[in-house]
């Protein structure tokens, strides 16, 4: 009986050994496909034409702004709604149709459940001034 069980454990130690080597060796390992791509939730392409930066107190440090709220405008689309508006790289965002951006609500949720062919009313800051902007909301 000794010998059997000698001779089925170094079977089985054999076995593991090449299962092991198999897995770590085997050359032919299957990729896994990339997810598709999303738009990012501060991207908005079928809107206003701008890319943004939801600003919290830790953003609004790094970038110096005077206000702890908002959307910070990244970039503006050439010859979009919002490029139309006057709106520029650096200006934030306060309310979107006179809801504050200091909600819950982020302003993508905002834009995307305003139909397209719309008129928008935007509160915007700019080196420590605000000033209206009306735009038309523009489906692309």
């Amino acid at each position: 009986m000794n010998k059997t069980r000698i001779t089925i454990v170094g079977v089985t130690t054999i076995v593991v050994i090449a299962v092991v080597l198999t897995f770590f060796l085997w050359p032919g390992q299957p990729e896994k496909a990339e997810p598709p791509e999303i738009a990012m939730e501060n991207e908005t392409f079928m809107d206003l034409g701008i890319t943004y930066l939801p600003i919290s107190p830790g953003v609004a440090a790094y970038y110096g702004l005077e206000i702890e709220s908002g959307a910070l405008i990244t970039e503006v689309v050439p010859g979009s709604p919002a490029d139309g508006a006057g709106i520029q790289v650096g200006d934030v965002i306060l309310s979107f149709n006179g809801a504050s951006l200091e909600t819950e609500t982020p302003l993508l949720g905002m834009m995307m459940s305003c139909p397209a062919g719309n008129r928008i009313a935007l509160e915007v800051w700019r080196e420590n001034t605000v000033r209206s902007v009306r735009l038309l909301h523009a489906q692309r």
